[in-house]
């Protein structure tokens, strides 16, 4: 009776083990993309962070980004600014979006 319980119990258990979410909570609310840069306007600015508006990659619409402005200390940026914003690659989905900003160039 006690091998029965046994190897039904590893019969259950072990899908269930097996179909678990692998995936890191930290992780849940990213997106990767590929592209690791994207151009924008700058629609506020508080301190060194900044509020840009830009399609941040293909296929979706146009949303709010904040960046970091201190990555570049040699501009000065202003609201208006159309900027070039260099990122790792990783979109953390919040509302509005953040990303780790490794640059930002003023572009024409």
């Amino acid at each position: 009776m006690t091998r029965i319980f046994k190897a039904l119990a590893i019969i259950v258990l072990l899908p269930i083990i097996g179909c678990s979410n692998s995936i890191a909570s930290s992780e849940e609310n990213e997106i990767k993309t590929e592209s690791s840069s994207f151009t924008g306007t700058i629609k506020e600015i508080n301190d060194n962070r900044a509020l840009v508006s830009a399609k941040v990659y293909e296929g979706n619409p146009e949303s709010d980004v904040f960046i970091d402005l201190s990555v570049n200390n040699a501009e000065t940026f202003q609201v208006g600014d159309k900027v070039k914003v260099g990122f790792e690659g990783i979109i953390k989905e919040s509302n509005p979006a953040q990303i780790n900003t490794l640059s930002v160039v003023l572009v024409d």
